[in-house]
């Protein structure tokens, strides 16, 4: 039974991202991450109310979204590049400007249940526009990045947002 609990060392974790619809291969690892990754599913539904009953009588899903929340503990030029959303560095400068307007695929690989690896997909991602970034005498400096997950319009209805695997 305990090895349904994941807990420990994520040694295997490995955030990649890509160009939207890009393989995984393709996509530029964003290096280590501190504090975890925190996936938030959250919906926004509608009670349907009547007159002949106290209580609701349906309650009817309005909006829905997913967030991707992490911070990336290696704080190079690249990093930085990916958390403001802005274009990769060149010649060792990272001009700040309004981030670019792409969207990109997501690929987080984590440690799953019964020792396998799990592989969350998010295909259509866009950087949301509030990182962080302290340079603290007393603790690493870190890049907080967060991901809005879209609905992918030309996924099937069942798996609009992405999937998660469960590999070998």
């Amino acid at each position: 039974m305990t090895t349904n609990i994941v807990v420990g060392l994520q040694t295997q974790n490995t955030i990649s991202l890509a160009a939207y619809g890009a393989a995984e291969e393709t996509g530029a690892q964003l290096g280590l991450v501190k504090g975890g990754v925190s996936i938030e599913h959250d919906t926004t539904a509608q009670e349907i109310m009547v007159d002949q009953y106290l209580g609701p009588i349906d309650i009817i899903t309005t909006a829905e979204s997913l967030t991707v929340k992490t911070s990336l503990a290696e704080a190079i030029l690249a990093n930085l590049a990916a958390a403001l959303g802005a274009a990769a560095p060149e010649q060792n400068a990272l001009n700040l400007t309004t981030a670019a307007d792409n969207f990109y695929t997501l690929y987080i690989n984590v440690k799953g249940a019964h020792g396998k690896k799990r592989k969350y997909t998010f295909w259509k991602c866009k950087v949301k526009g509030k990182t962080a970034q302290a340079y603290k005498r007393d603790g690493e400096t870190v890049a907080d990045i967060e991901f809005n997950v879209l609905v992918d319009a030309s996924k099937s209805a069942d798996c609009r947002f992405g999937k998660v695997e469960d590999l070998d």
